[in-house]
């Protein structure tokens, strides 16, 4: 596993799922599909980036972006530097997928191809 001091990528995120029994957050990047023409094709364009906070417990961001920068301030993950938007959390992952059971992610089962700790 590889560690982080920030990330950055140029996808499209939203919030794809907040579990409180788990105090878990992700953010889940768009896919790119061979038949529609995007204005910015993607490294990997068969492939989610889901970026999954742990043990959260204060969120103060937007629903969506359309790039996402986050670095670590202590338990802040400061998001696009803005001192605004940020997460209150124990750890973040980001892990790389390319599969075609996204419905894993429900109950916790996906595995991913990748994944790097912040």
């Amino acid at each position: 596993m590889d560690y982080l001091k920030h990330f950055k990528s140029n996808r499209k995120y939203k919030i794809w799922m907040y579990t409180v029994s788990h105090s878990t957050l992700i953010l889940r990047s768009e896919k790119q599909y061979f038949d529609v023409d995007y204005e910015i094709k993607y490294e990997d364009p068969n492939t989610t980036i889901d970026i999954i906070f742990t043990a959260v417990d204060f969120i103060s961001i937007p629903d969506r972006f359309n790039e996402i920068s986050i670095h670590r301030k202590e338990e802040k993950f400061i998001i696009n530097n803005n001192e605004n938007w940020f997460i209150n959390a124990a750890s973040c992952a980001v892990g790389k997928y390319d599969g075609d059971n996204e419905d894993e992610i429900w109950n916790g089962l996906l595995k991913y191809n990748e994944i790097i700790e912040l």
